[in-house]
């Protein structure tokens, strides 16, 4: 009888939930400042954060122990972490990251700007307006478009019914101008997507499926 490995495989941080994401716009719509929920939303996604960013070294040759945290290079064959032993094979870990929209891509710069600076934050109110600021940007943005919406990496969901969400979100008289100025620039620039009509499409198709359903 052969032997059976137990790998420890990594533990990714899931994608938050909408009802999340619209309480906290809610609760700031109203211009209360929820500490609580700020931080929940805040660290959930810092979680979420650092696991993309994680992950996407792992696919490019840099593992993380998920014992230790050591650093593991490697060329895509078994892993072993010559600080504490552990071991698995690259198969069994790459599976941990497959359809779990953790590959960072044109988003990276702006996951490790928000890695760095959310536990810094002095406030609560800067908390919540670099939590509103990620959720908002796209891959390889620019200051005039970019590419997928970032939010697909960051909430469950498909893009068909996270952008319609996103838009739809509860702002109120006392929403910080900056959240206000941020939610308008990123409307001009989805705009502009090309991703947009992809979006449309996904939603016509969706829309065609649950028809043919009954």
């Amino acid at each position: 009888m052969g032997t059976t490995i137990n790998y420890r495989l990594p533990i990714w941080a899931p994608r938050l939930r909408k009802a999340q994401i619209a309480q906290f716009y809610e609760a700031s719509g109203r211009g209360f400042v929820d500490e609580e929920l700020i931080d929940d939303v805040g660290f959930s996604l810092l979680a979420r954060a650092e696991s993309i960013l994680a992950a996407t070294e792992a696919s490019r040759g840099r593992a993380q122990c998920p014992v230790c945290s050591i650093i593991i290079e490697h060329d895509h064959e078994d892993l072993k972490c010559s600080h504490c032993g552990w071991e698995c094979s690259w198969a069994a870990f790459k599976k941990t990251i497959k359809y779990k929209h953790l590959h960072a891509g044109g988003m990276k710069p702006f996951l490790e700007e928000f890695v760095e600076k959310f536990p810094m934050a002095r406030s609560h109110a800067d908390r919540l307006v670099l939590i509103d600021t990620l959720i908002h940007k796209y891959h390889w943005e620019t200051s005039t478009g970019g590419g997928r919406p970032g939010a697909c990496c960051l909430i469950e969901g498909k893009m068909s019914n996270i952008m319609p969400f996103l838009d739809s979100l509860s702002y109120g008289e006392q929403t910080p101008e900056e959240v206000e100025a941020t939610r308008e620039e990123w409307r001009k620039k989805w705009h502009k997507n090309k991703w947009k009509g992809r979006v449309q499409k996904m939603k016509d198709r969706d829309g065609s499926t649950k028809d043919a359903g009954g």
